[in-house]
């Protein structure tokens, strides 16, 4: 996970073996690399070039870390 300075954004990557995607959070509790996770959200993107979205990524709304 990473945040991204002044902004109250994190991101981290969920991969589930046939990819990996992206999740941008706005709260606190982030899981740990290689922690089991169920995220739920909204795929957005930072715009459109060329019929290409750029940035694409999950917003979350919900997670849940299975422990």
């Amino acid at each position: 996970s990473w945040g991204v300075p002044l902004l109250p954004y994190r991101m981290y990557r969920v991969d589930d073996g046939t990819g990996e995607v992206t999740v941008l959070s706005q709260g606190n509790r982030l899981p740990t690399r290689g922690a089991r996770v169920r995220v739920r959200g909204r795929v957005d993107d930072i715009g459109v070039f060329g019929g290409q979205a750029l940035g694409l990524h999950l917003r979350e709304e919900s997670l849940y870390v299975k422990r």
